[in-house]
């Protein structure tokens, strides 16, 4: 899956293992597992909604963005691209915004 990143600070921090492990310690594996999962992907659809990685849509304060799991508390948020598109078999791009505690 194509990803793109809220901002060039967060895109140069999840693309190097060195500095995700430095600003992410207490979470990396799942982060980097996460991070894994979704490039590995063609598209959104292929990302389980079962744990590990937990895909949901988030509502709320949240409403718009997907989240999978990275530990227990912390989630990787993100959004889709084309707005327009609601089948999960067609969401090929997506755009992290954060890495954060939702609880």
């Amino acid at each position: 899956m194509e990803i793109d990143f809220r901002s060039k600070k967060l895109e140069k921090i999840l693309s190097d293992d060195r500095l995700m492990k430095k600003h992410f310690s207490s979470i990396y594996s799942g982060l980097k597992n996460r991070m894994t999962e979704l490039q590995a992907v063609r598209n959104l659809s292929l990302i389980s909604h079962n744990p590990p990685p937990r895909k949901h849509k988030l509502s709320g304060n949240y409403e718009g963005y997907w989240s999978v799991d990275v530990s227990k508390n912390y989630r990787l948020l993100f959004t889709v691209s084309d707005k327009d598109i609601i089948n999960e078999n067609q969401i090929n791009k997506i755009i992290i915004e954060e890495i954060t505690d939702t609880h």
